[in-house]
């Protein structure tokens, strides 16, 4: 008798404990509702998305101060290295394009890039890392893109449109490498050409527009002159897919080759014995490369800056970190090959002397009140316009 009278007494006991916890619950909820910021408190409980969003608004601004204090080098220090596996973890959010402290952080790494990207390069290339594979590489003469994209849905890029059309504007070319999306855009390449810029792609991609680009590929090497630098595209493949590498010859600024997303065995034929007919400074390449030893050696650059880390656009597994790229790069010590992880809106100077691409250095100097560029008795204008 007492059993049956029991299970009501458990049931009826219960049912005030949920009622007694829903009558604490719910005006709590409601006086946080009711807030207008949790800057008063702090105090996140029941909302752990605007926790997470609170901490990247507070995380970002650190790291960027990091990497700024900390820029690009051949040695990596340890507050840098800290700065990029934070960096890491952030950018491994699952949730992490939805935050607007990540937009902010984009914005602000560009907006730094473009502050800096008038200042002439006295000798040898900078180089400027973006979103994957992209790339701006600026000499005293010649600025060119390389794979340029703006990243994220369509409603709302990485790079926005702004930015796209402030590099283009800065840039005397834009070089597309394959036809995969993290690679190309249509209309990064459409902005280009209204600038009256020229656009180099693989022939068969934006058929309809072919008009006002320069379609380039085929089965062997070509050459394509311009201006102060000279192009080599490599007929390379990803999987059967084209993918133009090029190899840039800056004439005495320096020779830099981009693979963009190579990926094809029966290329290593040749891709094996680069070395033996272009002399590289700078390979720019794929981190997440399972034949990233045969790439370097078959290209024997004087130093390597990878690309492709944090491809947010990809599930979380599959975006290379820079601190796998770092212990991915350690294990190649062996090769004696520098290398520099960047990431966005970096830049890094390359002017080695010991190279035989590089000859001798510019420098600046007051002509009737006005900076400009003296080099080997020519006079040029910051930007690398030639005066006389």
């Amino acid at each position: 008798m007492n059993n049956l009278f029991s299970i009501p007494n458990r049931l009826l006991r219960t049912g005030f404990a949920y009622i007694m916890a829903i009558g604490v619950i719910l005006p709590v909820a409601a006086q946080r509702k009711a807030s207008s910021s949790f800057d008063d408190d702090y105090i996140f409980w029941g909302y752990p998305n605007v926790y997470l969003n609170y901490q990247a608004k507070v995380a970002y601004p650190l790291i960027n101060r990091m990497l700024q204090a900390n820029p690009p080098a051949v040695k990596i220090d340890k507050n840098r290295r800290l700065a990029l596996i934070t960096l890491d973890q952030f950018l491994h959010d699952s949730d992490g394009m939805r935050r607007d402290a990540f937009y902010t952080f984009v914005n602000t790494r560009m907006e730094e890039m473009l502050a800096g990207i008038d200042q002439p390069v006295l000798s040898g290339v900078r180089i400027y890392k973006l979103y994957n594979s992209g790339f701006i590489l600026k000499t005293l003469k010649t600025t060119i893109a390389v794979d340029l994209v703006p990243g994220g849905a369509t409603n709302k890029s990485f790079l926005t449109d702004s930015v796209i059309f402030e590099v283009a504007d800065r840039c005397d070319a834009l070089l597309i490498t394959n036809s995969d999306s993290k690679h190309a855009n249509r209309d990064v390449a459409e902005t280009f050409v209204a600038l009256g810029k020229k656009v180099i792609l693989p022939e068969g991609l934006w058929t309809n527009m072919e008009e006002d680009l320069l379609p380039v590929g085929s089965d062997t090497t070509q050459i394509v002159e311009l201006g102060a630098m000279r192009l080599y595209v490599l007929p390379g493949h990803r999987g059967n897919a084209k993918n133009n590498i090029y190899v840039m010859d800056f004439h005495g600024r320096g020779v830099v080759a981009h693979t963009g997303a190579q990926d094809n065995d029966a290329d290593w034929e040749w891709i094996d014995n680069v070395h033996s007919r272009y002399n590289i400074d700078i390979l720019l390449t794929k981190s997440q490369n399972i034949n990233l030893e045969s790439m370097l050696t078959g290209f024997r650059p004087r130093l390597v800056i990878t690309a492709h880390e944090n491809d947010i656009e990809s599930v979380v597994d599959k975006r290379e970190s820079y601190w796998t790229t770092q212990k991915r790069m350690q294990s190649l010590a062996g090769l004696a090959i520098p290398n520099v992880i960047m990431t966005w809106g970096e830049a890094y100077d390359y002017a080695d002397t010991g190279s035989p691409n590089i000859s001798s250095s510019a420098t600046k100097v007051m002509m009737n009140g006005t900076l400009v560029i003296e080099r080997k008795g020519s006079i040029y204008t910051p930007t690398g316009k030639k005066l006389k």
